[in-house]
């Protein structure tokens, strides 16, 4: 993994000469982002928002280059899946049990820069299509709560100690690459101002560890869904 993220800087910083090298660097633009988890991602976490600032050139008319610093916040905990599963036995008889976990909390949050471009399909003046493609480097942080609790079962008028939890709270925090792909349209509202639209998928080399004792799956990529709107300033 180390040597995987000393190449991707080396990339970027190549990549980044290649940007100041050039005589015209002509937009800039921020974007916001809808980002929606995939795989085991999804287990833990409901959709997310997220906030972009790029700035680069158009090298012809087939290729737009453009460099990317963005931040992603996943901190709304998806309860529909985040319950754990046990095999109780009362009076000598077992059954399987679902339990909430409304005490548990956890978020992701994520930091990172990326090289991309955009290869153009259609472009008729005031409206482009592109492909659009990057690979980058990102700095993340998760936190989990700790669970200290007594799960309950009701069971004609009785009450049960069903499960006993004592999980202590875990913190991560490390750097990844990644990468994405997807379908860029831009379209002009008044000279020099663009409005963009983006829709694609991105892929973090993180991992999230598993916590057995909670039915925490480990989470390898970060896998998700991008939906992206922002306004595009060309010079």
């Amino acid at each position: 993994m180390k040597r995987n993220i000393a190449y991707i800087f080396l990339i970027i910083f190549i990549f980044s000469n290649f940007i100041i090298a050039q005589e015209k660097v002509n937009s800039f633009g921020y974007s916001g982002s809808y980002l929606i988890p995939t795989g085991t991602l999804a287990s833990r976490f409901k959709p997310a928002g997220g906030i972009n600032l790029f700035y680069g050139f158009r090298s012809s008319e087939s290729w737009e280059w453009f460099g990317k610093f963005e931040f992603i916040n996943f901190n709304k905990e998806n309860r529909n899946k985040l319950k754990i599963k046990r095999n109780i036995n009362i009076g000598g008889t077992e059954f399987t049990r679902t339990f909430d976990l409304p005490k548990l909390e956890t978020d992701l949050k994520i930091y990172g820069a990326s090289a991309n471009a955009n290869s153009n399909i259609v472009d008729i003046g005031f409206l482009r299509t592109e492909l659009t493609f990057g690979f980058g480097i990102y700095r993340w942080e998760s936190f989990r709560s700790g669970y200290f609790d007594t799960l309950r079962v009701d069971t004609l008028g009785n009450t049960y100690d069903a499960v006993i939890l004592k999980v202590p709270p875990l913190k991560q925090l490390d750097w990844s690459g990644g990468f994405s792909a997807g379908l860029n349209l831009s379209t002009k509202i008044i000279e020099p101002v663009w409005f963009i639209i983006n829709a694609n998928y991105k892929a973090i080399i993180g991992e999230l560890w598993a916590t057995l004792d909670l039915d925490l799956e480990n989470v390898s990529v970060f896998q998700m869904y991008e939906i992206r709107l922002g306004i595009l300033a060309k010079f």
